[in-house]
């Protein structure tokens, strides 16, 4: 009776050992402040994403055979990843349009969109108001976001490297890259 005992607790440790060398790996995928709950891929949810196809299809569900709602004929637009299922990603674009599409159609380089506004955004040399102009945008424009500070982001548009205040940019959560 002692020897079946020492053998199931034995079998015990060896599985609570090998469980627990999984949780750092499974944490390592996001910073360990993020909170945000992880999808089927170990990717945190949700996040920002941009569209890897000049033609991608957006369905009703998470598969072919679910009917398509349209088709997004803009590579590197940004979309925000709310769900995953398998292969599968439920997105939420700019306009709030939900729906689904194949991971293959994204990629996690990431870009974002200038919001709407009645007047062209400036691109700033600097995070700060005062900064001289290093280029002007229009609503919609697509850019490569490469950092943030506080209540900007440096972004580069077609080229040109600048700053611009975080709420004009459609693709980046306020939570992120805040040290």
């Amino acid at each position: 009776m002692n020897r079946l005992w020492i053998v199931r607790l034995s079998l015990g440790l060896v599985f609570l050992i090998s469980v627990g060398s999984l949780v750092p790996f499974s944490i390592s995928a996001q910073d360990s402040r993020d909170t945000r709950p992880l999808g089927d891929s170990g990717l945190p949810l949700p996040r920002f994403v941009s569209v890897s196809k000049s033609e991608a299809n957006m369905r009703r569900g998470p598969g072919e055979d679910y009917p398509l709602l349209f088709q997004y004929q803009r590579r590197g637009l940004p979309l925000e990843i709310i769900a995953e299922y398998g292969q599968w990603r439920q997105v939420r674009d700019h306009e709030g349009s939900e729906g689904w599409m194949h991971a293959r159609l994204l990629r996690g380089n990431r870009k974002v969109m200038l919001r709407q506004a009645a007047n062209a955004l400036i691109l700033r040399q600097r995070p700060d108001i005062g900064s001289g102009v290093v280029a002007l945008g229009q609503s919609g424009a697509i850019g490569r976001l490469e950092e943030c500070e506080g209540d900007w982001c440096e972004i580069d548009l077609g080229g040109h490297e600048g700053w611009v205040q975080r709420d004009m940019l459609w693709g980046v959560y306020r939570f992120e890259f805040n040290d």
